[in-house]
């Protein structure tokens, strides 16, 4: 199968991050590589490594964040020793949180209508962050650190799906 596709094609699928990481392995080529934007052919196996075969491209930004949020917790989360819930460790969800804006690189220069999905989605982070410092934190001891977690169900009720 040839797949080809431009540097810009990956940042609107969401894909830029893993790319760079993954494929690339630079952040200096990386931006050369977008500057220029010029389409290229990547392998089925590095397609499929970034996840490029299972994407569907979309400026919707806030469902593609809400999607990455409940599939890194379903990933993620760990069972509460204590009750029958799942938590998710606080450092570990608040670092994905911001992580996720590394899809879309400073030097990148979207067209009006990623623009403001851009900016919608910069908007619903800052107040999804806002809610879950109001959620409470359950503190688990183990060989003498404490450890912070969030309630993986509570942090699933912050998410809009329908917005």
């Amino acid at each position: 199968m040839k797949i080809t596709i431009c540097a810009s094609e990956l940042i609107k699928r969401c894909l830029w991050d893993n790319y760079v990481y993954y494929i690339v392995g630079s952040e200096k080529e990386a931006e050369k590589i977008l500057k220029e934007d010029l389409e290229f052919e990547i392998s089925e196996r590095d397609a499929l490594v970034i996840g490029l075969l299972k994407i569907i491209e979309t400026n919707n930004l806030i469902h593609k964040f809400n999607t990455y949020v409940v599939e890194f917790l379903t990933n993620k989360s760990i069972m509460d020793p204590k009750k029958s819930g799942l938590l998710i460790r606080k450092k570990t969800f608040d670092f994905a949180i911001d992580k996720f804006l590394d899809k879309f690189p400073d030097y990148w220069e979207p067209n009006s209508a990623w623009a403001k999905a851009l900016s919608e989605l910069v908007t619903y982070i800052d107040e999804i962050k806002l809610e879950i410092e109001k959620l409470d934190i359950q503190e688990i001891e183990d060989k003498g650190i404490v450890y912070e977690f969030y309630n993986t169900n509570a942090v699933k009720k912050l998410l809009r799906f329908n917005y």
